[in-house]
């Protein structure tokens, strides 16, 4: 299984299926909740504070996914780390 996973990262045949999210969940609960209030704040404000909060939430997005992205990456990482060291010591669960 582990090598046919790999031949896919490989050949950039890997990809993860988006999943929807449950409309019932807290997450599309908050989701509804901040496009309601982002319409209410962005008719408060002028043309010009309209392109300025814009770039505001562009950066934002930008850093938020480059942090996920890190965070993602060492847990991985750390993931790896942790299954070689359950491969490394499974000689002493073997009887000899």
């Amino acid at each position: 299984m582990i090598r046919k996973i790999l031949e896919a990262l490989a050949d950039e045949n890997l990809q993860l299926v988006k999943r929807p999210i449950d409309h019932d969940s807290e997450t599309s609960q908050e989701m509804i909740k901040l496009g309601k209030l982002r319409t209410v704040f962005e008719e408060a404000l002028s043309d010009e504070d309209k392109e300025t909060f814009q770039n505001l939430k562009n950066t934002s997005d930008s850093v938020n996914l480059n942090y996920a992205t890190e965070r993602f990456i060492a847990g991985f990482r750390l993931g790896v780390l942790m299954m070689t060291e359950v491969f490394a010591g499974s000689d002493d669960l073997i009887r000899h």
